[in-house]
């Protein structure tokens, strides 16, 4: 839903070049369709994300709600998602094939239960789902498989593992974390992200970063909404102190992991150079049709590895870590040149409401 706001102060650029290019190219029906959207709530800020993003940088911000509206119209290779490149995780792999990826398994072409026996940790993840819903792992023991305390056999995680196949998710080995992350992220591999975005000469830039770690718990996923640490992380590798997720309270402050104690604020991130390399690399790979990327890097024993990319990647953390309102930053920077850039048949077909057709 694009909900367009009847006063426009343009005190915050971000939102002003994505809604004054809304007003200006929509028929008379559609700004009214806007507006009535905007008096009924349907845009602006969340009451979570109010919770833990302070006035001055809302101020500056962008939400959640103008963020997925913006990145529809600079990001055209995401619909329909049956062929999004990011959002299909088959499709993703065929795509990223040669990058840094997990050994992962195609039914298809593979005797899963081969590959099974050559395992002792993997991860299932579903097609279409974000912020790590549905993730499973799987631990062997014995000549069973553990997932959420519970023990079954090989063959019987085969048979589940080849449905999740059909629905258009992905079967991975488990990647072990870099040593110097082990006290950091006991739960599951801790991920940089690192947000890419075409720039003035049409080149990948990094423009963003935010360091995801687990807090501990039986959810082998590292997502700030499942009460786990995100962190900002300098152009050096290094670390400050960590945001948790308090659910429906305000978030904490940590110097220190909550869990293992290791300290966070200060610790210094391996392979951040080559993180880096890694998400430019994939968004030349990538670049048709999305401007703006989210890649996760898993950062493992063996070096970065590519996890995922995001068509809509959350700018919420970002804010959150960075301290500012995205309008203040590079990334919103290019943004607005994205923004400008786009034809009037783009503006016009971004209607006030659209649906996330497959």
């Amino acid at each position: 839903m694009r909900a367009l706001s009847v006063r426009r102060d343009g005190g915050n650029s971000l939102i002003a070049a994505y809604h004054d290019g809304l007003a200006r190219h929509w028929p008379p029906a559609w700004r009214l369709a806007g507006h009535v959207l905007a008096a009924i709530g349907q845009g602006g800020w969340s009451a979570g994300e109010r919770l833990y993003l302070g006035e001055a940088v809302r101020a500056q911000g962008l939400s959640m709600k103008d963020r997925k509206g913006m990145h529809r119209l600079i990001n055209p290779g995401a619909f329909p998602l049956s062929v999004n490149i990011l959002k299909n995780k088959q499709l993703f792999a065929k795509m990223a094939a040669g990058l840094p990826l997990p050994d992962a398994c195609d039914p298809d072409v593979m005797d899963i239960d081969r590959w099974l026996a050559g395992q002792t940790d993997i991860i299932a993840k579903p097609s279409y789902r974000s912020k790590g819903q549905g993730v499973e792992r799987f631990v062997r023991e014995g000549d069973g498989w553990r997932n959420n305390g519970h023990v079954a056999s090989s063959a019987r995680i085969a048979l589940s593992l080849r449905a999740l196949w059909r629905q258009g998710g992905v079967i991975q080995q488990r990647l072990p974390t870099h040593d110097a992350l082990a006290d950091l992220s006991p739960g599951a591999l801790p991920t940089l992200r690192v947000v890419t975005c075409l720039n003035e000469d049409g080149a990948p830039e990094a423009c963003a970063t935010a360091l995801r770690l687990s807090a501990g718990g039986p959810r082998p996923v590292d997502n700030f909404n499942a009460g786990n640490l995100v962190l900002a992380v300098d152009g050096q590798g290094r670390c400050g102190a960590a945001w948790r997720s308090g659910g429906k309270r305000p978030p904490t402050r940590h110097s220190r992991h909550p869990a293992t104690g290791a300290p966070i604020a200060g610790a210094t991130l391996p392979d951040h150079d080559a993180a880096l390399a890694l998400a430019l690399r994939a968004h030349e790979r990538f670049r048709a049709g999305f401007t703006v990327i989210g890649w996760d890097i898993g950062l493992t024993a063996r070096g970065p590895v590519l996890v995922e990319g995001n068509w809509n990647p959350g700018t919420d953390i970002l804010q959150l870590v960075e301290g500012r309102g995205l309008a203040q930053s590079r990334l919103g920077t290019l943004y607005r040149h994205a923004l400008a850039r786009l034809s009037v048949e783009q503006w016009r077909a971004a209607a006030p409401v659209q649906r996330d057709m497959r």
